[in-house]
């Protein structure tokens, strides 16, 4: 990722475009500042992927990773923000970046136009503090587990089921408590063939949701807020507007992150 100056000051336009969020307490110019400084990474494109994007981009996040090797389809334009019909068979990460910086164009955007794999990944996430894993499947999801633990980076992973909302936020490196990825979802056969979005079905109003969800973790782990999301799961049910939080613990035989 392009290496750009820290931000130590607010300028007057920064100022004006942040201003009611800086009116906030828990924010403030120094909450602004961090938002500002800190690195994320967006890993799944889709309809996770650009709604958190989006919002991203408004919070005032200016240095921000997007790892996707698909391209814009039709089938995608019932729930994934940033693309619209002219954009179909384009690469998702290109457009996104040229949208994002009509929205805020002192934003340093790096894309990864590619799979991410055992290979790659910690290569692509390295110069990142927080990693938002958006993808739609327990492959992907266990390999990005796996390196963000490995690299200490805070990983905030979302997943749609129909009008369920799963939301997890994880720092399993930090202490011997909080829990990864596959302390609640051991790898075994029945994960491999649990399907996805195009096989559960998904409309734009959970996907968007789920985004705003994963956003809104991001600000809580940029201030330090909430530590107890470390070790809760969040279950949201968008068609009766009811949720779930299950608290969970490290697996002490956990393959990855269990305490030797």
């Amino acid at each position: 990722m392009t290496q750009i100056k820290k931000i130590i000051k607010l300028n007057q336009n920064q100022i004006e475009r942040f201003s009611r969020q800086i009116l906030i307490n828990e924010i403030g110019n120094n909450g602004q500042i961090k938002f500002m400084n800190i690195p994320v990474i967006i890993i799944g494109c889709g309809g996770l992927g650009t709604t958190v994007a989006t919002y991203l981009s408004m919070l005032g996040v200016r240095n921000l990773g997007l790892a996707d090797d698909d391209k814009v389809s039709l089938s995608n334009l019932n729930r994934q923000t940033l693309f619209n019909e002219k954009d179909i068979n384009d690469s998702k990460v290109k457009v996104i970046r040229k949208k994002l910086k009509l929205i805020n164009s002192e934003m340093n955007l790096k894309i990864y136009d590619k799979k991410i794999t055992t290979d790659n990944i910690e290569n692509i996430i390295k110069n990142y503090e927080i990693v938002l894993d958006c993808t739609d499947n327990f492959k992907s999801r266990y390999l990005i587990n796996d390196a963000c633990f490995k690299n200490k980076k805070i990983l905030i992973s979302a997943a749609l089921h129909s009008f369920e909302i799963q939301l997890f936020c994880f720092k399993a490196w930090e202490n011997t408590s909080n829990p990864c990825y596959r302390c609640i979802f051991p790898e075994s056969d029945l994960t491999e063939n649990i399907g996805n979005c195009d096989s559960f079905g998904i409309i734009s109003s959970v996907a968007g949701l789920g985004g705003l969800f994963q956003s809104l973790c991001v600000v809580k782990a940029i201030l330090k807020k909430d530590q107890r999301m470390y070790n809760e799961f969040l279950m949201y049910d968008c068609l009766n507007l009811n949720q779930k939080k299950i608290s969970y613990q490290k697996n002490p035989n956990c393959s990855i992150c269990k305490v030797v």
